[in-house]
């Protein structure tokens, strides 16, 4: 009986992917803020990535949404400009001479202080690709 509950065991953490107990030293810290990989991000970035990726609209409004209620944000893009952010929302206009961006938010719950991250990369069509 102790055998089959061992391997009903292995193969539960093979299924559910169990991550392993970390191990703690007393030299080293635990990061209290960290995200756990089964944890859902409370905050979303709507917008419409496909008339910026085929060349439809060269700006888009993209708006943070939120299921905490105090919160704050930074954006930035690595080739595109950000633009007029306002508590929860920024414009972003895609880059001329690049054919792709990624878009950097960072989030912070300012209840409970943990920062989460959110990226998002862009891909851009060519002229000839439009024309097609």
């Amino acid at each position: 009986m102790r055998k089959i509950f061992i391997i009903l065991m292995i193969c539960y953490m093979g299924i559910f992917h169990i991550p392993s107990v970390p191990q703690v030293h007393s030299n080293e810290k635990l990061n209290e803020n960290a995200i756990s990989e089964f944890e859902s991000l409370p905050f979303q970035v709507v917008m419409d990535k496909t008339s910026l990726e085929t060349g439809k609209s060269e700006k888009v409004t993209c708006y943070v949404v939120s299921a905490v209620d105090d919160f704050s944000y930074s954006v930035f893009a690595e080739n595109g400009k950000i633009s007029n952010k306002h508590l929860s929302s920024f414009d972003y206009s895609r880059p001329r001479e690049e054919l792709t961006d990624t878009i950097n938010i960072e989030c912070t719950d300012r209840t409970t202080g943990r920062e989460y991250s959110i990226s998002i990369t862009l891909f851009f069509q060519t002229i000839h690709q439009q024309m097609s």
